[in-house]
């Protein structure tokens, strides 16, 4: 008896531990309107839409090829434009997103609409939103991953922002 109150209680002791030294992945900052934001790429416009734009890009410069954290400077050729996506009606609202190209490459992404119909739906979309906009400056397509907890908002945005795509013909 005595032998099976120690186990359970160097187990309990061990759990424990293990929950005290966890330490979850940290969120972005969460600013005045409620929209999660990520330093350097997400702004938030003044109706509390994320958008992003990258924050710099890296090329190679001079004949040695070395020159990290220099802009690069892009084609002259390419589409350039915004271009809003068709809105995309999911289960717990619409979602609609709208991209800027310069020369053929999506440089920022924001959400026009977004599921906001309850408290819920409002913290999905403050969490998912910054992780979709990442995602599509990333991946230059729909073929965004899309944010777990977030199912029908990452759907509705990989439709709405494949009709954007299609729209500015890249």
């Amino acid at each position: 008896m005595l032998r099976k109150i120690a186990i359970l209680a160097t187990g309990t002791v061990g759990g424990v531990v293990a929950v005290v030294a966890y330490h979850p992945p940290q969120l972005h900052a969460v600013n005045a309107v409620g929209v999660a934001t990520n330093t350097g790429t997400t702004t938030t416009t003044s109706s509390g839409v994320a958008s992003a734009s990258p924050s710099g890009t890296t090329g190679k410069t001079g004949a040695s090829g070395k020159g990290a954290g220099t802009p690069s400077v892009p084609a002259a050729s390419g589409k350039s434009g915004v271009f809003a996506g068709n809105t995309a009606n999911t289960q717990w609202g619409p979602v609609q997103v709208q991209i800027t190209v310069t020369n053929g490459k999506i440089t920022k992404v924001s959400a026009l609409q977004y599921p906001n119909g309850d408290q819920r739906s409002k913290s999905i979309a403050q969490q998912s939103i910054p992780y979709l906009i990442q995602q599509t400056i990333a991946t230059q397509s729909s073929n965004v991953a899309g944010v777990s907890g977030a199912s029908y908002t990452s759907d509705g945005w990989r439709r709405s922002l494949a009709s954007a795509i299609a729209k500015a013909g890249i």
